[in-house]
């Protein structure tokens, strides 16, 4: 998908486009969190034995703030900073005896991206955008319950990422920007090693080990204030008198 999306950018930057030049402004975005198999967020089981173990991350929101710069008629950059809740649960099975237990993992992200624009109408625009993204993750994670017990513990403080986006926005000359769309993250590296007990008895007797990827899929509500245009900088003196030359120079 990824490699998908550059490509669009790529097309997209011999289009027809018009973004808003010379405008900065400043936002809000709020993008709920949920799996699909297909873009490898999905569910990933593990069998050992007579023991199974089902990691799944289907719901969490990230939300924070969000600049544009635009810089040229059809590209823009945007960066930002956001807090993000992921719920991580982890089902374990064994003798038709099953549990479930939730992480609750959180994060800070740093996005960069660049952003490409096409205008399909007099006010509404489609952008595709590809970037950078340090995610920050303050501490490791554990749970428990009397059968299952489980420690999520961070591979990197920082933790890099690349992200992708595609989405529109209807833009109003007075109310600012309206934006819908979605996006995906995927971290170089897992985000966390897992380590599942399962517990009978007081006693483990069984372990498992995985990695949470990170990966994560997102619905993006965005609203950017409205801002005019930057004004120029002033010409030159030799260009506001008209570019005229002293005899002496001649």
């Amino acid at each position: 998908m990824l490699r998908k999306l550059l490509f669009c950018i790529m097309i997209c930057g011999c289009a027809a486009a018009k973004a808003q030049e010379r405008v900065t402004t400043v936002g809000f975005q709020l993008k709920p969190i949920f799996s699909a198999r297909l873009f490898g967020t999905g569910p990933v089981t593990i069998n050992d034995s007579s023991f199974a173990y089902t990691i799944k991350q289907p719901t969490g929101f990230s939300g924070g703030m969000v600049i544009r710069k635009g810089y040229t008629k059809n590209l823009s950059l945007e960066l930002g900073i956001n807090f993000i809740r992921r719920n991580v649960y982890i089902n374990s099975t064994h003798e038709g005896l099953s549990r479930q237990a939730r992480m609750r993992v959180i994060g800070y992200e740093i996005p960069v991206s660049q952003l490409v624009f096409v205008r399909l109408s007099k006010t509404i625009y489609m952008n595709v955008s590809a970037g950078i993204c340090v995610n920050m993750f303050p501490s490791d994670v554990q749970t428990a319950n009397d059968v299952l017990y489980a420690i999520g513990g961070r591979r990197l403080v920082f933790n890099p990422s690349l992200i992708a986006n595609i989405g529109f926005e209807h833009r109003s000359a007075k109310s600012g920007f309206f934006y819908l769309g979605a996006s995906l993250n995927r971290p170089f590296v897992p985000i966390y090693d897992v380590v599942a007990d399962y517990i009978q008895n007081n006693d483990v007797v069984n372990t498992v080990n995985t990695t949470l990827s990170g990966t994560y899929l997102t619905i993006d509500f965005k609203y950017f204030f409205h801002e005019d245009p930057e004004k120029r900088k002033a010409r030159s003196n030799k260009a506001k008198a008209g570019g005229k030359v002293s005899p002496q120079n001649k």
